[in-house]
């Protein structure tokens, strides 16, 4: 039952699942368990079992079954999923919601758009990085500025993963960010030994990449 539920969602448009106009005209779309009886009922397939059939089928669809759904259907319209904590930093007017699994769809174009004034809002986390690295790693590096422009500098990745996952590892340093704080703290095998502003990051750098 369940697999034949999700093969005729499947057979439908996203915009006939979310009930909505035109789905060119958004930037981003955001979907989560929530809405399973929603994107059920406006395919009209509750009309389709009994009640009890229907919740019992809402009950053994995951999430996950979902979101592969869309993502098959919505990479061919240049639509990418992220995380949402990514996109919470991305997109000022999004809040993540902390009860309950959220995915995000966004276009691939807004996505690099969004991405490009990320990266220099966050550059300052590269930097206070390179610092850690070069003071307390050990590494062979001759200087600060070469570290960062080895390792750091222009690193979407790890500025996703920080934003995504709330923490970066390299060797045996971990920073972890406090979005609301919007600070950097770096630890050293388990032992807490700076924490990082913006401005603190960007004065420190300067000074010492001369």
């Amino acid at each position: 039952m369940k697999n034949d539920i999700l093969r005729k969602i499947s057979s439908y448009t996203v915009e006939k699942m979310l009930d909505i106009d035109d789905l060119e005209t958004l930037d981003w779309i955001w979907i989560n368990r929530e809405l399973l009886q929603d994107i059920l009922m406006n395919l009209s397939l509750d009309e389709e079992y009994e009640e009890t059939e229907f919740k019992q089928i809402m009950e053994n669809i995951d999430f996950e079954d979902i979101k592969n759904i869309f993502n098959r259907l919505l990479q061919s319209k240049d639509y990418i999923c992220i995380n949402q904590f990514l996109f919470a930093s991305l997109e000022s007017g999004y809040k993540p919601t902390t009860d309950i699994e959220t995915t995000i769809f966004i276009k691939k174009e807004y996505y690099k758009k969004l991405y490009v004034k990320c990266i220099r809002t966050y550059e300052w986390i590269l930097k206070a990085m390179a610092i850690d690295t070069y003071m307390r790693l050990g590494t062979d590096y001759d200087s600060l500025k070469e570290v960062y422009e080895e390792l750091y500098a222009d690193n979407s990745r790890i500025i996703e993963e920080v934003l995504s996952e709330g923490e970066s590892r390299f060797l045996t340093g971990i920073w972890k960010f406090n979005k609301e704080q919007n600070m950097l703290y770096f630890y050293k095998l388990k032992k807490k030994y700076h924490g990082w502003s913006y401005e603190e990051a960007n004065s420190m750098y300067d000074e010492r990449s001369k």
